[in-house]
């Protein structure tokens, strides 16, 4: 089979949930026909309007454990949905309640307006700004994955970050990213070596990564500088003399968390809205997050993806034309 990427050219959107055609879906996955996808996987076939379907969330769960398919595809699918029907829905919902309470309020912008009543002003002043402005924020640069496109900058960039330099001091980065079902990307990021599990972030962690220097005995030294507290607090780490032997390079990070849960003395965090479990020492520190957590032990109950790779992101944007002023003054009457 071809080494080419496949395009998902055909999406289908059904109660709200994106589907990918099996076809494709057993192309992408690198099966050499789509029945021996459909004899692996019958669970996840469905038939709409007489085609087969995978959801796109199940294909995603799939690709993150292919590691050859992940690597040729290059990154995974998210559609997000999101309707401007819904969006006027919400608006007509609040129509009676604004009526009950604001009655004398929009009977003055009626008269100043022209309107008849109250009503007519809704309908032809106040639902059609609605509107264009439901469209507006449909049609916005969607800011939910700044972060993570701060991290990618930051680790490109060897003034701040050099992994080149890292890795001379036999240390070297690992990756968690997580894609859940709306698009929102998120990615820890570790420095591993022998007895060295650190998360770091782009926001000036304590450990001067980029400082890290060899003494006059062949350690590796790194600085600590925490300015972030009551005092300052500046200190040396030596790395090449720590009590834990393990070389957790050669692990990936949820690997390396579940060890460090079975052999250290790890906490219980305060953060359940996002993280449970964590460790924080000179050269081990890490958080697992909830959602991880749940989907080692129900992997089937989060559509959160995983994954130890950098993902590309790509955005399109298709908005849907319709005239909707009939179905506001029906909805209204109702």
């Amino acid at each position: 089979m071809a080494n080419k990427t496949v395009k998902f050219s055909t999406k289908i959107i059904n109660d709200s949930k994106v589907y990918l055609k099996v076809s494709d879906v057993a192309k992408a996955l690198r099966y050499s026909k789509a029945q021996d996808f459909i004899n692996e996987h019958p669970s996840l076939v469905e038939k709409i309007s007489g085609v087969q379907c995978i959801r796109e969330t199940d294909f995603n769960d799939l690709l993150s454990q292919n590691e050859s398919a992940l690597q040729k595809q290059g990154q995974i699918e998210i559609t997000k949905i999101e309707t401007l029907r819904s969006k006027v829905d919400s608006v007509m919902s609040f129509q009676p309640l604004k009526l009950a309470l604001a009655r004398d309020f929009l009977q003055m912008m009626a008269d100043r307006t022209g309107c008849k009543s109250e009503e007519e002003y809704i309908l032809t002043h106040e639902i059609p700004a609605e509107k264009r402005k439901a469209v507006q924020e449909l049609m916005k640069d969607d800011k939910a994955n700044s972060g993570y496109r701060s991290m990618i900058e930051y680790l490109q960039d060897k003034e701040r970050f050099d992994i080149e330099k890292i890795r001379k001091f036999g240390l070297d980065v690992q990756f968690l990213t997580s894609i859940d079902c709306m698009g929102k990307i998120r990615m820890d990021s570790y420095i591993v070596g022998q007895g060295v599990f650190c998360n770091f972030t782009d926001l000036d962690d304590c450990n001067c990564w980029n400082d890290m220097y060899f003494d006059d005995n062949g350690d590796v030294i790194l600085p600590y500088c925490d300015y972030f507290g009551s005092q300052v607090e500046e200190r040396l780490i030596n790395l090449s003399k720590l009590d834990i032997d393990r070389d957790f390079r050669k692990y990936n990070v949820v690997e390396n968390m579940i060890w460090c849960m079975k052999n250290l003395d790890v906490d219980v965090l305060e953060d359940y809205e996002y993280e449970v479990i964590g460790y924080h020492g000179d050269t081990i520190d890490f958080s697992m997050p909830v959602e991880l957590l749940l989907k080692l032990i129900l992997p089937k109950t989060i559509s959160t993806i995983f994954t130890d790779k950098i993902i590309d992101v790509e955005k399109d944007l298709y908005i849907t034309d319709f005239d909707e002023e009939k179905v506001f003054e029906e909805d209204f009457k109702h």
